[in-house]
This record gives C-alpha cells, structure tokens and sequence, in this order.
C-alpha cells in the first residue's frame, strides 16, 4: 500500500496507537509515504470489504493481551466442533505469545478457562490426551455473554 495525503473526511476524528517492533515500524516507513494515510486508507477498505465469514465472531476478546492473543490464536486454530487438542494448542500459544514456553501456555489455558474462554477436557482416550474446548463463535451484533477479565 502507498500512503497519499490525509484522507481525513469527516468532522472529528479518533487516534488509533498501538506497538509494533521497531524494525517493522522502520520497514514499513520505508514503503509508504505518509503511515497515518496509509493505515486509514487501509481500515477504509478492511470496513468496506463484504463479509466471508458469515457473521460468525469470537467473543469479546479478553482485556489482558497475553490472553487475548491466546484466545484468537486458539479461534484460529480450532475445528468445526470447536476443539483443539492440547499439545497443538500449547504449540501454537508458545508460538503466538513473546516469552512463553509449553508450561507457560499450559497456564494461559488455565488462565482462559477460569474466565470461561475455554473449557479444558483430559483423559480424551486413545492416547489419553487433552481437548481444548474454544468457546463457540456468535452472530455479530448478537447479544454476547461476556466475562471480565480482572
């Protein structure tokens, strides 16, 4: 994408901050001639693009951000019944969140279990494995039973 001039139409407008790694932030200016333009242009058209998915979204995600990765991270990666098995899912966690190890991601499942994110289910036979029940997705706009995340 390529950043033009400020595309600021209406009255009024909101900030948007967020992190990103130097070197990436330093890439991107590289690239674009003005960051701001460019990242409106590209919300413009994110909000403007129909729908794939069929309404469908996770819940809320939680106000803790480790969380709230984990969360998407196991959204993406469940299956149709809603269920990732447990060490795919402490693999992809370890992955997705800065830091963390295997036991690490074991007590971020834990974590989103206590506030009703997911359900943890062990002793699944064969093998005697963990089942990472996702909490189901929701009609966008629909009325969502969200839990505080303190």
């Amino acid at each position: 994408m390529t950043g033009g001039s400020q595309l600021h139409e209406e009255d009024g407008s909101d900030k948007i901050t967020f992190r990103l790694s130097t070197t990436l932030k330093e890439q991107y200016k590289e690239q674009v001639d003005n960051m701001s333009a460019d990242l409106e242009e590209y919300v413009r058209q994110r909000v403007s693009e129909p729908e794939t998915d069929g309404g469908l979204e996770p819940y809320a995600d939680p106000d803790n951000r480790e969380l709230a990765i984990a969360y998407r991270t196991l959204c993406e990666k469940r299956t149709d019944n809603g269920i990732v098995r447990g060490e795919s899912a402490k693999r992809a966690l370890a992955q997705a969140v800065d830091s963390i190890d295997q036991q690490d991601a074991q007590r971020l499942l834990a974590r989103l279990e206590k506030r009703g994110y997911v359900h943890l289910q062990n002793g699944i036979p064969p093998s005697d494995y963990t089942a990472v029940h996702v909490r189901p997705f929701s009609r966008k706009g629909g009325t969502q039973n969200q839990t505080a995340d303190a």
